[in-house]
């Protein structure tokens, strides 16, 4: 017995060694390997980043040597401006058009109708349908049309285009017109786009005269606005002069808003599996009012190419001395699986017990439907949920007409029967597996249905079922039945809004519904502060 006992303990200590020193050495050679390409993964992002950067740069200053042409304070004609554009595109490939955009007030408009440039066709003043489709502008105070464009021939569509009848080029107006520095938009579809690229715009403000201070006197001389349009995935495909990035995931982020990261192009790795455990993550320098950063991954592909066999080498060489005691590994992995399995069986019903357990204490003792607990967490759970997806929700609070009367008359054990007929009965009457009905309090129940068009037709559905249980009530002044009176609230709610504003208003429509005689259904809006 002591002999075996040393010959197991000599055994034990060979293999924990060998294991040891195949695993300690294979590891560390691996994360040396590991730390290496990283190294090279971050210097490669590095120089993507610092020559996109220097692309966008250079793009933006070539506009404004174009808004040179408007330095004295006057509009150059169509000819200079567009032998100038042309001269710029030439040394810029990846700018897809450089533009005029004059402030026209409505009382000028024929006149910049009636006039002709020449190899452009008769300017209109148009504004977006829908992608691919204009429409002439309606009449408003003053509009922010494409007057001059180059090239013209792939930007027909933008021709014209009042760039203020859209609420994102709009704002860009406005931000660049009250601080008289250049602006960029965020990433938008651009109306000449055919594909499914994003682009952006860039806007150099133009006043009447040199000088202008005050943001009160920058509205009032206003004269336009040189553009700059790009696409977003040529100036990003540009920068990386013709190298592919065929293991290599560049997403290149908008954070101008931090609650509202956008992503403004992402590069494929044609279907090969990422490496999510490697992310780099950089921010550009603030570019004319907005805010970019780069996130790169790897595929796994990027890592597996360069690396060598060196530590798996040294592992199988360590573990070559261990291999004699195979057996007695494979023996003890087999009683280990034994015990897990136990404990597995074990966690189980312990799982199970608590599910019960968790199952009981949200549910109502009485009714077997959702107690006011479980309704709580439902409720605000949807709140934020209609917040983030912008959809509506809907508060329903339903209440038993005269239903003391009914258990004083009757008797608890029959107010008891009647509580769970018509929980029954409400529970059938709601079909979708999202809505939930919930006991409120005593003889009051409440519904929640999220994004549901018409909650008035439901509880209209729900007071006549209820009615038709034909539960009698000799005591009700409503009916000689069981009878029920519900209370209605819908709201799209936003991020200042509380919750509770939609319970309390249901409440009121309850009271409003048992003041109109019972029996009946009343709907509430939330009132809203002017």
């Amino acid at each position: 017995m002591f002999r075996t006992f040393k010959t197991h303990t000599a055994l034990a200590i060979v293999i924990s060694f060998g294991l040891f020193i195949s695993i300690a050495s294979g590891y560390f050679l691996y994360k040396m390997e590991e730390n290496k390409i990283k190294g090279e993964f971050n210097k490669e992002i590095n120089s993507h980043i610092t020559t996109l950067h220097k692309e966008i740069i250079i793009n933006f200053e070539a506009l404004r040597s174009l808004a040179i042409l408007f330095s004295d304070s006057t509009t150059p004609d169509w000819m200079h401006f567009s032998f100038e554009a042309q001269r710029i595109l030439s040394r810029h490939n990846d700018i897809q058009a450089l533009e005029w955009i004059p402030l026209i007030p409505h009382s000028e408009r024929i006149a910049y109708e009636s006039k002709s440039l020449l190899n452009l066709p008769k300017f209109e003043i148009i504004q977006r349908k829908i992608q691919g489709s204009m429409i002439r502008a309606p009449i408003k105070d003053a509009y922010y049309p494409v007057y001059f464009i180059e090239p013209y021939i792939g930007n027909e569509l933008a021709y014209g285009f009042d760039l203020s009848s859209n609420a994102t080029r709009h704002q860009a107006i406005i931000t660049a017109r009250d601080s008289g520095q250049p602006t960029a938009t965020g990433s938008i579809t651009l109306v000449q786009e055919k594909g499914e690229q994003k682009g952006f715009l860039a806007f150099i403000p133009i006043y009447k005269f040199r000088g202008v201070s005050t943001e009160e006197i920058r509205r009032k001389n206003l004269q336009g606005f040189v553009l700059g349009v790009f696409r977003i995935g040529d100036i990003f495909n540009s920068s990386l002069k013709g190298k592919e990035l065929n293991d290599i995931q560049m997403t290149l982020l908008d954070n101008t808003q931090p609650l509202n990261t956008t992503i403004l192009y992402q590069s494929s790795i044609h279907g090969k599996e990422l490496n999510d455990e490697v992310v780099f993550s950089k921010n550009l320098p603030s570019i004319w009012g907005r805010q970019w950063s780069i996130v790169a991954s790897p595929s796994k592909d990027f890592f597996s190419n360069r690396r060598n066999v060196l530590p798996l080498a040294v592992f199988i060489s360590f573990i070559l001395f261990t291999i004699y005691i195979a057996l007695y590994i494979h023996y003890l992995s087999k009683r280990a699986a034994i015990i897990q399995k136990t404990v597995e069986e074990k966690n189980q019903e312990i799982n199970k017990a608590n599910e019960k357990l968790e199952l009981l204490s949200r549910s109502d003792g009485l009714t077997g439907i959702a107690n006011r607990r479980c309704m709580d967490d439902f409720f605000e759970r949807e709140w934020h949920l209609a917040i983030r997806n912008k959809s509506s929700l809907s508060f329903v609070i339903i209440d038993i007409d005269f239903f003391k009367l009914y258990n004083d008359n009757y008797g608890h054990p029959q107010g008891d029967d009647c509580l769970k007929k018509v929980a029954r009965q409400l529970e059938s009457t709601l079909k979708r597996p999202g809505d939930l009905i919930a006991r409120y309090g005593g003889e009051e129940f409440s519904l929640i249905l999220p994004n549901t068009k018409s909650a008035l037709k439901i509880a209209e559905k729900c007071r006549k079922s209820i009615e038709s249980l034909n539960i009698p009530h000799e005591h009700s002044s409503v009916a000689k039945v069981i009878t029920i009176s519900i209370g209605i609230c819908s709201v799209i709610p936003t991020i200042n809004m509380s919750s509770r504003k939609l319970i309390e208003t249901a409440d009121k429509a309850l009271y409003l519904a048992k003041d109109k005689g019972r029996n009946k259904v009343e709907e509430l809006k939330i009132k809203t502060r002017i």
